[in-house]
């Protein structure tokens, strides 16, 4: 498994997305939540962490770990994703070179045509996390007709 993390910054009404720049990014060209892969001796925390600073130029110190998620891809390896939420500390955003920074009012985003398709999905799980609950664990999984399919334990 690659282990990824995806963070979801709100503010008031607000979820910071970024545009993935990068040709050989995954999403490219869509709106995601700030993330990517955890590097070599870093646990989630601290990738979340650092990611967040690359991509936005914020320092954030508190994570609500909300989801970790099994992505069954269809050839080895898999991905495995830590989804942490946390609320927007403040601050000037600086744009870095993963993509472009954007502020997307929460009812607007499923209905948005450009976004990884799951962030809908992810984005309730964090609205209905309670701070203090375990994190949810489930798994993503293509079925027989090529279907993005969710499962997941409460």
């Amino acid at each position: 498994m690659v282990p990824r993390t995806l963070v979801f910054i709100e503010k008031e009404n607000e979820i910071l997305l970024i545009k993935k720049k990068k040709k050989n990014s995954f999403g490219f060209g869509k709106l995601n939540g700030i993330g990517g892969h955890i590097e070599k001796g870093e646990e989630p925390f601290e990738s979340a962490k650092r990611e967040i600073l690359e991509e936005t130029g914020l320092v954030i110190n508190t994570l609500d770990l909300v989801a970790i998620i099994f992505i069954e891809i269809g050839i080895d390896p898999g991905i495995l994703l830590f989804v942490f939420n946390t609320a927007y500390p403040g601050g000037k955003l600086v744009t870095s070179e993963e993509g472009g920074l954007i502020w997307k009012k929460r009812n607007s985003i499923r209905a948005s045509k450009n976004i990884v398709k799951d962030i809908p999905f992810l984005l309730t799980l964090c609205k209905d996390y309670k701070k203090g609950d375990p994190p949810i664990i489930g798994k993503y999984f293509y079925d027989e007709n090529e279907e993005l399919r969710i499962a997941m334990n409460p």
